[in-house]
């Protein structure tokens, strides 16, 4: 039986794998809405929305925002365009969204608060925030994104604000088609398709404004000539937004609402050199939305990081925020294989039978087929007959690694990162699937076939290796058609070393095309290509793996400033240079007598010291700012000793980039990397070393120049070049006042 005759459903059918925000026909949408899958993990995410969303129609409670977070291949856009589609009650060929949607979730009291909330009259604006976005992102990038697409929402042009002003004035006054019929009269054009040119066409534009009456001659000119006095802000969008709403509320009987759905907001946001401007500017526009239009208009978001994440910037306060963004949904990828598995592989009734039977036959044969050694845990082959038939033809351990192998390579450049954009599992299941067609049940997919799925994404440099061994081997120069397969499989282990390290069975394994493939056999033809790999520079080997080669030291550092940073180990080390290097010791000796202190850094505590005196080293390494003279004075009287080093040190930025580069190199396993990397490495951990001691120094001069305070008072401590001296004198004076 032919592979290609198993399925459901088609496997060439054409299947919209990429869930692109902007698609509207209703072709794609029906099929969106058809074939989803709401996985266990999905029900419980439209419970909890739909929980948060049914409640505020009778208690407006404010919290407008929902926060999605989840990595490429967790669904999040879906589920995004799946609430827009339910929430503005859609309708596809005859047929609203919640119909197709309800039998799926399973749950009758999640189907009555779905259906409560699309009943009241609704609005979604949906779209991807990098795709709408202006082309230089300053500060007030996001206002502009949200003015645009209102107004577009609106059926005016977004894309330039005064004209979309124009445009809302002619309407206002009831003179839209005369003023279109006008102009068309005067240009022999369309105003829709010509509008962004107008000022070209700046005469018979004004010609037709004073000739539909919704302007005079003199003020046409003078709006041309930007006379107006116009002053674009988030308090003057708000106040169109509200306008709007209150004038839809009176229309539909105080029922409405209007809804942005933002896509990869985290990722824009991130993404950008002003990150810090643009949270704040989300933060406002959001705040200033809750306040003045209440539950009628939400705010929800997507994004690859969680809420804390985006907004851990130090000195900064988002507390805002993130009040509003209450409803936060974290979409894992471990749904992905069974919506692979349910909406691509699903089985015939005549295939799963012969699957089964074909499973039962050869159990003991396909567990000895798929062992790794010193792999991941959950990387195997098959559970049982079932998984076997739902997978086919492909194996288990495809499903958890190329979610792995794609999350991967988009850290590797900035064409990888369009793999979140234009690629998704789904699709690349789908295209190998279609290659193995018109094989029969007994094949089975080696993992090097999905390299063709995403090669059209990956840096040149990553390309041009596979395309110089593909033309080596066609021209029989020191390489063989099969050993471009391996270095494929390599390409695509390599940066999954933990997951699955490229040692030869495990390589053995990955390269397994057929049911009746003999380990033993297929050993010989693998380590021979890897032999005549590594004698043509194409791989490397480092004890028993073998590793795709690149240019090391480009990517090492790229690799590093894409690590993230954990602000509580940031925290930590903070600490421990404070107290561990500069105020080493836990005890203050006065005299005779010694008094055992606290040290806390930001709102970390250091030591374990039961009692005794407070000595707080408020740093802002935690994101929180500096306190006000006030609060640290009222602070310092609950018996507690405060040093604010001065935010002229900046300490901060070697901090983190010692922290990258040892989260970069506890991320790997330098021992199984080639020599030449392992250099690369040492280096790296010199410079490590050497921002911290500079970090130390700026921590010392920050406290030196900075503020003192004790019970209640701001201290100005004697001279003396001693940092230790200087935080000793201030504890000292908790002692003199008791």
């Amino acid at each position: 039986m032919q592979i290609k005759d198993m399925f459901e459903r088609d496997i060439d059918r054409n299947i919209n794998g990429v869930i692109k925000i902007g698609q509207h026909d209703d072709e794609t949408i029906e099929q969106e809405l058809s074939e989803y899958v709401v996985t266990n993990e999905l029900r419980e995410h439209f419970a909890t929305f739909f929980d948060a969303y049914e409640r505020s129609l009778d208690n407006p409670t404010g919290k407008m925002g929902v926060w999605i977070s989840g990595f490429f291949g967790s669904g999040k856009s879906h589920f995004l365009k799946m609430l827009s589609y339910l929430l503005s009650n859609r309708d596809v060929r005859g047929k609203r969204a919640i119909d197709y949607l309800e039998p799926r979730f399973e749950d009758p009291m999640v189907a009555a608060k779905v259906r409560r909330a699309v009943s009241v009259p609704t609005e979604t604006i949906l779209f991807n925030i990098d795709s709408k976005g202006p082309s230089t992102k300053d500060d007030t990038a996001i206002l502009k994104v949200f003015a645009r697409v209102f107004f577009e929402h609106l059926g005016f042009y977004g894309e330039d604000i005064k004209l979309a002003r124009l445009e809302q004035f002619i309407d206002n006054k009831g003179k839209t088609q005369e003023f279109r019929d006008a102009y068309r009269k005067q240009t022999d054009s369309e105003w829709l398709e010509t509008r962004s040119m107008y000022d070209f066409n700046r005469d018979e534009a004004i010609d037709a404004l004073e000739e539909c009456g919704a302007m005079s001659r003199a003020s046409a000119e003078g709006w041309f000539d930007n006379s107006e006095g116009f002053e674009f802000s988030i308090e003057w969008l708000v106040g169109e937004i509200e306008s709007y709403v209150e004038e839809k509320i009176t229309q539909n009987n105080g029922q409405f609402r209007l809804l942005f759905m933002i896509d990869e907001v985290g990722q824009y946001i991130t993404g950008s050199q002003n990150q810090t401007s643009l949270m704040l500017n989300l933060q406002t526009l959001v705040e200033d939305l809750g306040v003045a239009c209440a539950d009628h208009v939400w705010v929800v978001v997507t994004s690859q990081e969680a809420i804390d994440e985006v907004t851990s910037v130090a000195g900064q306060d988002f507390s805002k925020i993130q009040g509003r963004f209450n409803t936060r949904l974290s979409l894992s990828s471990t749904g992905a294989g069974e919506v692979i598995r349910r909406r691509i592989l699903s089985k015939n009734e005549h295939a799963s039978q012969l699957l089964n039977l074909q499973y039962t036959e050869n159990a003991t044969v396909l567990k000895n087929l798929f062992t790794f050694k010193d792999a991941q845990n959950d990387l195997g082959g098959y559970t049982g007959a079932e998984s076997y038939v739902d997978a086919f033809p492909f194996v288990g351990y495809q499903f958890k690694l190329m979610q792995d192998v794609i999350n991967g390579l988009r850290n590797q450049g900035s064409s990888g990162k369009h793999l979140s954009a234009e690629r998704s599992m789904l699709s690349g299941f789908q295209e190998v699937a279609q290659r193995v067609e018109d094989r029969d049940e007994r094949a089975l997919v080696p993992l090097w076939m999905f390299y063709d799925t995403v090669s059209s994404f990956l840096e040149g440099y990553h390309r041009r290796v596979i395309d110089r061994a593909a033309a080596a081997a066609r021209d029989c120069a020191g390489v063989e058609e099969y050993d471009v397969r391996v270095l494929k499989l390599l390409f695509l282990i390599k940066w999954v070393d933990r997951e699955m390290p490229g040692n030869v069975d495990n390589i053995v394994t990955l390269m397994v095309d057929d049911l009746g493939t003999n380990r033993a056999e297929l050993r010989q033809p693998v380590q021979e290509s890897l032999d005549r790999l590594v004698k043509q520079n194409y791989i490397a080997r480092s004890g028993e793996r073998y590793l795709f080669l690149t240019d090391e030291q480009q990517e090492i550092a790229r690799q590093i400033a894409r690590t993230p940073v954990d602000l509580g180990k940031l925290t930590k080390k903070t600490s421990d240079i404070v107290f561990g290097q500069i105020f080493e010791n836990d005890k203050l000796t006065l005299g005779k007598n010694n008094f055992p202190v606290q040290e806390y850094l930001d709102g970390m505590r250091h030591n374990n010291m039961p009692s005794g005196l407070i000595l707080r080293v408020i740093a802002g390494v935690d994101g929180s700012g500096a306190p006000e003279r006030d609060e640290l004075l009222l602070q310092s009287a609950r018996n507690e000793a405060i040093v604010l080093p001065s935010s002229e040190y900046n300490f901060y930025a070697p901090l983190e980039e010692a922290a990258r580069i040892e989260g970069y190199i506890n991320s790997i396993v330098v021992g199984n990397l080639p020599e030449s990397q392992r250099d690369i490495i040492r280096s790296k951990q010199q410079e490590k070393t050497a921002l911290e001691r500079r970090a130390k120094e700026l921590i010392e001069e920050a406290i030196r120049h900075g503020e003192f305070y004790a019970g209640g008072t701001q201290i100005t401590p004697s001279s003396t070049t001693s940092v230790k001296k200087l935080m000793e004198e201030c504890v000292s004076k908790l002692v003199e006042i008791a």
